[in-house]
């Protein structure tokens, strides 16, 4: 009898290891659903995505992608102002915005810039060295050609 015991309570201990494995296939294959029906949900809302819109692609027009200062004084802080429109059918985004020195900050809108509006980038130069200068601001955006680059030149004087 003792060998009929021992394989009783095998077969026993298999069959509760595979009702586990079941269960624990059932509970990974449901949570997986769930998962992906609330990811599909949290997506729904988001007004402010650029490709939720119809139309062409997210395009701008600059005013002036150059700008001369002409002389401008030493420790003399300047402000420069480059305008542009959005002329595409999808939300313009300005996602990162890198000066080429120390000497320059920009300040530019975060928000997405929707189709027909206008807005600006402000670009600060704090000139120190004299002398003749070229300066670049780059832009990353959500439009077909993304790096944009602006420039300011002159020449500092005392």
């Amino acid at each position: 009898m003792q060998p009929n015991g021992i394989f009783f309570g095998l077969k026993k201990y298999k069959k509760r290891l595979k009702e586990k494995a079941m269960r624990n296939k059932l509970f990974l294959t449901l949570s997986i659903l769930l998962l992906s029906v609330f990811s599909g949900f949290s997506q729904w809302g988001d007004t402010n995505n650029a490709t939720l819109s119809t139309g062409k692609d997210a395009d701008i027009k600059w005013e002036n992608k150059v700008i001369d200062l002409g002389n401008i004084k030493q420790y003399n802080p300047v402000d420069i102002v480059f305008k542009f429109k959005n002329t595409g059918g999808k939300p313009v985004i300005i996602t990162n915005a890198k000066a080429s020195c120390g000497c320059t900050d920009i300040e530019y809108s975060h928000k997405p810039i929707l189709p027909g509006e206008t807005s600006s980038v402000r670009v600060t130069y704090d000139a120190e060295a004299l002398g003749v200068f070229n300066k670049t601001v780059t832009l990353t955006m959500n439009i077909e050609k993304s790096s944009q680059v602006l420039h300011i030149k002159g020449t500092v004087v005392k």
